[in-house]
């Protein structure tokens, strides 16, 4: 079994497998495309070509039918049928196809309605029919274009044009026939139809042109024409001869046989029966008949689904409860909290409606200890107090919640004596080469020693600055003091002292602590001070 033939197969099954009411038949008319190689993005008549198809349709009821069709065509397009915009000439591509379309469309039509009647030459009355409708569905689209893309022999092929040739595209693709028709019924077994529609594929190749185009848009097709059908099976729809003698006592067009109102005029759709408010209620079944309502067929002013005539309040929204009237606001408990908006609405209290016995802001309902004041995080309960390390300062004020210290020094340990004099000394014994940055080896001990105490209180960070003498010019001590400062920081980080508990400045001559007026007054004031201070 071929390909095409298991489309047609899968596609036509539907329509014999809920058989009911068979027409079969033709179509004649034309097939057109919108593409890479069209202007304006709609159909453009002028390339209109003959299209022809056969179709079976199978008719549910009055509104929905069930269509299969298959229809051969051909679609073509150039840019030479343009003379703006001035590309168009230029690029000179042009393509035709054909195609051919199997598809299985949903027909819906919203109304029918009597069109004309009369009677024959014996005496039989009849009547005819028409209806519009719209289409949709589902099919599979076969095409083969040939394509010319107005190349000079033995010229280069440019890059998009190349992409297009070599284009390995799929000559059968999905699409989507919409569109709409009207039908009108010429015979007992004979209807012709007028129908239009557009066919959205899945492709961009219906043209073979998409890269050097217009490659996010896909291409478009449609078939347009007459379609002549015929049935094949009975349809109760089909013009019915109806014998003169037909009794229709109150000459509604409803025979007394099927009118459910056989003696008052009606309409058909209500079985004969009158609908004297025209509400869509037939007057039978109408609780108001001559009140044009929708609830039931009578009218409810104020849509609370309460009619008027049962509504005590018709143009104020209610409720049943109210019979019809506004629902009065409770409160149960009479604490000013509406039992709407009230979490306790049988007990008295202000906190959204609910009591709050110890005044900590959290309802008794939601509090894990109602009569002792507590907080949020611990449900309404006191909060615990937290001393990681067991130093007396509990976690929230400890700036050291993990190392033991004292309550003098904000739970962090004291530095002690011994150590506080090692940092003190560390003024006289760090030394550098004369007019230098170069520290001399006799100041390592102190620095490892600083290292040591910093290793050993880790809640500490340490500033380190540098200064000099007077002598000389400000600028160069200043320069001097920097990096003397700098050296010292340089030399803990590669001990192992984070940089980040480290910071070095430099302030020259600015900051003496004794006379530049001697040379002892000067030795002392060439110094680097270290200060430790908690993070």
């Amino acid at each position: 079994m071929t390909r095409l033939q298991i489309i047609l197969l899968a596609l036509l099954m539907p329509l014999f497998s809920t058989a009911q009411k068979l027409e079969g038949g033709f179509f004649l008319g034309g097939a057109n495309y919108v593409g890479d190689l069209a202007v304006p993005d709609f159909f453009d008549l002028s390339e209109t070509n003959f299209a022809f198809g056969l179709l079976i349709r199978n008719n549910f009821n009055e509104r929905f039918a069930l269509r299969g069709s298959l229809l051969f065509g051909k679609i073509t397009g150039t840019d030479l049928n343009y003379t703006e915009p001035a590309w168009r000439q230029q690029r000179a591509y042009s393509f035709e196809s054909p195609i051919t379309e199997i598809s299985l469309k949903l027909e819906f039509s919203p109304l029918t309605k009597d069109w004309y009647g009369g009677e024959d030459n014996d005496g039989t009355a009849f009547q005819r029919s028409w209806s519009p409708y719209v289409f949709a569905g589902i099919g599979g689209v076969f095409y083969d274009p040939t394509t010319d893309f107005n190349l000079t022999p033995g010229g280069n092929v440019p890059p998009l044009v190349q992409q297009d040739l070599d284009a390995d595209y799929s000559s059968l693709n999905i699409t989507f026939p919409l569109g709409l028709g009207v039908k009108f019924d010429i015979s007992d077994k004979a209807v012709l139809g007028f129908e239009g529609g557009v066919r959205p594929p899945l492709t961009d190749y219906l043209d073979g042109v998409s890269e050097s185009a217009n490659p996010d848009k896909n291409d478009w097709y449609g078939f347009g024409g007459v379609t002549l059908t015929f049935r094949l099976s009975d349809d109760d729809r089909a013009p019915k001869t109806m014998q003169s003698k037909v009794l229709d006592a109150d000459g509604d067009g409803v025979a007394d046989e099927n009118d459910l109102c056989p003696t008052t005029p009606g309409k058909a759709m209500f079985g004969g029966c009158p609908d004297s408010d025209n509400d869509g209620y037939a007057d039978k079944d109408d609780p108001c008949p001559t009140l044009a309502g929708t609830l039931n067929g009578c009218p409810d002013s104020d849509g609370d689904g309460i009619a008027d005539r049962d509504d005590r309040c018709p143009n104020d929204r209610g409720v049943a409860s109210e019979n019809g009237c506004p629902e009065k606001p409770k409160d149960s408990d009479g604490d000013g909290v509406l039992d709407a908006q009230d979490r306790c609405p049988t007990v008295v209290g202000l906190l959204s409606g609910c009591p709050d016995t110890d005044g900590d802001g959290i309802a008794d309902i939601d509090d894990r200890c109602p009569n002792v004041r507590g907080i949020i995080a611990e449900n309404g309960c006191p909060q615990k107090i937290i001393d990681s390390d067991g130093d007396g300062v509990e976690d929230a004020q400890d700036r050291c919640p993990t190392v033991a210290g004292s309550t003098s020094n904000s739970g962090c340990p004291t530095i002690s004596a011994a150590d506080r004099a090692i940092i003190d000394l560390a003024i006289r014994n760090i030394r550098f080469e004369t007019s230098s940055a170069i520290l001399k080896t006799a100041s390592y001990e102190t620095l490892d020693q600083i290292t040591d105490i910093l290793l050993r209180y880790p809640s500490y960070n340490a500033r380190i600055s540098g200064h000099t003498d007077s002598v000389g010019a400000a600028a160069s001590n200043l320069s001097l003091s920097e990096k003397r400062a700098k050296a010292c920081y340089d030399y803990l980080v590669k001990e192992g002292i984070a940089a980040s508990r480290l910071s070095h400045n430099g302030y020259g001559e600015t900051r003496p602590i004794a006379t530049n007026d001697s040379a002892e007054g000067r030795r002392i004031n060439r110094r680097v001070e270290f200060e430790l201070y908690l993070k």
